[in-house]
């Protein structure tokens, strides 16, 4: 990434070589700074690795600036691609100041009605004429519960590592401030553009510290601005009564989705991420999901469209609208979004729900008269049912992660291996008997839930676990393996995890 908190977007032919643009393209994709985080938090709670955030890291150097709005007319290609001060001096900054930079630079770029700016596009790719004024409430969400992320980390790293101050570069103290002042759009952009301009070729080198405590206080106060502007001011109903959550803004600064002449115009990503990320509480959930099954679900289609068809090119938002409805990203079923509106669901205790999103999506890519594809999850399914370019990477991991972390509930915290499975009745063989094999911390784990009574979610809970045959005792009703009992675990074999469920009474 940048200083400025954008990301070099296509990745060169050498190792850790990056370049920005393809084609003499270059672009700014307001979603990219929100993904480091989310896989990064993923990883430590895999593996535990809080020192991984204290690690320095180089910043990406270009000619472009300023948000990709200017260029730096003293960089050329013999200055190289790593950021310098003092002319000569390779920055290097820990991850965790990555991390605030490229996340604190997104939030502050907020568009008129307060959501974050669309920039060149968001996750979807086709979003990408909306530039001047589009807003992705989407990602306003995500943003936020990415936000609440770093709080934890951040006091994780207070509470296991004695850290109660950070090192941070100089140029920093502009964007705390400016969440400490920014009470209106026009300061936060003001703020914004004064930190783009301390770095536009060079920075300081010199770094501050900064009380850990202040900066969680900061980032709660930036997620409780956020997200009550969500809440209050992004729900909406059609004249049948059903509610949801407008998901952009266009390129005119109106509204992307709601009832319009008429039309019903709803997104799915509109509503996953306010879900994901805990924005929507589980009433508006609730009411979002019957949304969904109303508007964009199509049991013939393979599921949840990405967008319901707006009967018009929209040229004013994006591209996608280009597409014939139901292909590509103009209403298609996407299997990407589509598998992350299930795991929405299923974080948030909807799982009924969000079976049916995985199990619609899953049985129609494995009818082959119907998708004509080999089995697996494909970009999107075309009018005819047939799923189009196969094997999405995005999708497929997704789905994995899914299944392995929310379906069988096997995932970590922190380095803790815990077990919180959300499997349904239907998911268990005939003997009652449920069964993953997964990583964790190096060592292999075979995971068998036994449920003889073939309870179904919400009637079972576990009262038991062995690992290896031997018991492990719970703490406070929940049962973990800690990161020192999984490193002394053997690495050359599969290690055995049987949990017996019970009904709750």
């Amino acid at each position: 990434m940048r200083f400025d908190g954008t990301n070099a977007t296509i990745i060169g032919s050498g190792n850790g070589e990056f370049i920005a643009d393809r084609n003499n393209i270059a672009r700014v994709w307001m979603d990219h700074a929100a993904w480091p985080l989310n896989t990064i938090s993923f990883y430590i709670d895999q593996s535990g690795d809080l020192d991984f955030l204290l690690k320095e890291q180089t910043y990406f150097k270009d000619k472009l600036t300023l948000r990709g709005k200017s260029k730096d007319s003293q960089w050329d290609e013999a200055y190289g691609t790593i950021l310098m001060y003092r002319g000569s001096k390779q920055y290097g900054g820990t991850i965790i100041e990555h991390l605030l930079i490229e996340t604190i630079t997104a939030c502050l770029n907020a568009g008129k009605h307060g959501m974050l700016r669309l920039e060149n596009a968001d996750w979807n790719d086709a979003l990408d004429m909306a530039v001047e004024n589009g807003e992705s409430v989407a990602f306003t969400s995500m943003y936020c519960g990415n936000l609440r992320v770093l709080a934890s980390l951040l006091s994780k790293l207070k509470e296991k590592k004695g850290i109660d101050h950070l090192e941070l570069a100089k140029e920093i103290e502009t964007l705390f401030e400016s969440i400490t002042t920014a009470s209106t759009r026009e300061v936060m952009q003001k703020c914004l553009v004064e930190f783009c301009n301390s770095c536009t070729h060079e920075i300081s080198g010199e770094k501050r510290s900064f009380k850990i405590d202040d900066i969680i206080g900061k980032l709660e106060g930036m997620v409780e601005r956020m997200s009550t502007l969500i809440i209050e001011n992004e729900q909406l109903s059609s004249k049948e009564g059903f509610t949801w959550l407008n998901g952009y803004y266009d390129n005119d600064g109106a509204a992307v989705d709601g009832e319009i002449n008429g039309n019903v115009c709803m997104t799915l990503t509109g509503q996953v991420f306010p879900i994901m990320f805990g924005i929507a509480d589980d009433k508006l959930t609730a009411k979002i999901a019957k949304a969904a099954d109303k508007y964009l679900f199509d049991a013939s289609a393979g599921g949840y469209r990405l967008n319901t068809d707006f009967h018009s090119l929209r040229m004013n938002l994006g591209r996608q609208f280009g597409f014939a409805y139901g292909h590509k990203e103009n209403g298609a079923v996407f299997s990407h979004m589509t598998v992350m509106y299930a795991n929405a669901l299923y974080k948030r205790g909807f799982v009924h729900e969000g079976f049916k999103a995985l199990d619609t999506l899953c049985r129609h890519c494995m009818d082959f008269k119907t998708s004509r594809i080999y089995p697996g999850v494909p970009e999107y399914i075309n009018l005819r049912g047939r799923g189009m370019y196969h094997y999405l990477t995005g999708a497929a991991s997704w789905l994995m992660f899914t299944y392995v972390t929310e379906v069988f509930g096997i995932k970590g915290e922190f380095g803790d291996l815990i077990f919180s499975p959300k499997l349904l009745s239907s998911q268990f063989d005939e003997s009652g008997d449920a069964s993953c094999e997964t990583l964790f911390g190096d060592r292999k784990f075979n995971v068998t839930y036994h449920n003889p009574l073939h309870l179904d979610y919400g009637s079972y809970k576990i009262f038991n676990i062995t690992l290896n045959g031997c018991a492990l005792d719970s703490e406070n009703g929940r049962f973990r393996i800690a990161l020192d009992d999984i490193k002394a675990l053997p690495a050359d074999k599969t290690n055995h995890v049987e949990i017996f469920l019970k009904e709750i009474f």
